[in-house]
């Protein structure tokens, strides 16, 4: 039986400029981490109150560390949120706020401890535009800006980015060193999204392509050239549903034979599904030609 289209009706078309190219991105990375975690999400412990907690251990080696974190609905359109580092005591917290005006949403965030840490983040959705805007180092008297908008209309979406420190003004000649920049774009055609990303001022061009091979089955592939350095990387990817609780993917990347690189592919596996009750886990395993190998398991618990 032939798959269903990939259309309008079976993508969702991106919102934010990180969410173009998203399709390749899920499929050739999403998922994968070679962290050994296990997480608890608790909801309504109170009315409007949730807790979860995390234990990692960065690249399977080392002494874990942990978070614990609060989430508080003050209002409807209001929520607090407050996250404990372990064993560090680092806090970090934040107070969003979605109401102020419509498709609108601004969130405070930092260490009550360190003033120097606030970060304040806009997102706007409106019709067929979204944008994002980052600004940091607020108490500096001259903050960084993160910006980006996207524009998505019928099977096409397209977006820029730019990152400014504002410390280059009054300095117009100062200006390019701190400017960075950033274009995506990205379109529906038959059982296909194709996408084509331009980054690091140009230097970066990155383009993908993602096919439904039937309703359980997605395979992909990306091309990353730098054009200041005359190389390139190319990944190649297959993702299958096995069963409703249960998803598994391949993925092989390596370096393209150009102006003298030889291939050195590496392969990384990934599942992920149900493991018992309330439970998920995923494994995820890295070997490349050499034999070495990462690897990464984590489980996931929400009552």
């Amino acid at each position: 039986a032939q798959p269903p289209p990939v259309t309008l009706a079976t993508v969702k078309m991106p919102s934010y400029f990180g969410d173009i190219a998203k399709a390749a991105k899920d499929l050739l990375t999403g998922s994968v981490n070679f962290d050994n975690k296990a997480s608890l999400d608790a909801k309504n412990v109170a009315d409007g109150l949730k807790i979860s907690g995390s234990c990692v251990q960065k690249g399977g080696a080392g002494d874990p560390t942990g978070t614990v974190k609060a989430t508080y609905d003050l209002a409807s359109d209001v929520v607090a949120e407050t996250e404990v580092g372990l064993p560090s005591n680092k806090i970090t917290a934040s107070l969003a706020h979605s109401g102020l005006l419509k498709g609108l949403k601004a969130t405070l965030s930092g260490n009550p401890q360190d003033v120097k840490t606030a970060k304040l983040a806009l997102q706007y959705l409106q019709g067929s535009v979204g944008l994002k805007a980052d600004l940091t180092e607020l108490t500096a008297g001259a903050p960084k800006a993160d910006v980006s908008l996207c524009w998505s209309e019928g099977d096409l979406a397209a977006g820029v980015s730019g990152s400014v420190d504002t410390k280059a003004f009054p300095d117009p000649a100062a200006l390019p060193g701190k400017l960075s920049y950033a274009v995506q774009s990205t379109g529906v055609v038959p059982d296909s999204t194709v996408a084509l990303a331009l980054s690091d001022a140009f230097d970066t061009v990155k383009t993908s392509i993602v096919t439904k091979v039937d309703k359980d089955t997605t395979a992909g592939a990306e091309v990353v050239y730098k054009r200041a350095k005359g190389t390139a990387t190319g990944s190649v990817g297959l993702s299958k549903r096995f069963s409703a609780a249960c998803t598994g993917k391949a993925v092989v990347t390596s370096p393209l034979p150009l102006n003298g690189a030889a291939a050195a592919p590496v392969l990384t596996l990934q599942t992920s599904g149900d493991v018992f009750a309330n439970t998920t886990g995923s494994a995820s395993v890295q070997v490349d030609t050499a034999a070495k190998y990462k690897y990464g398991i984590q489980f996931a618990t929400k009552v």
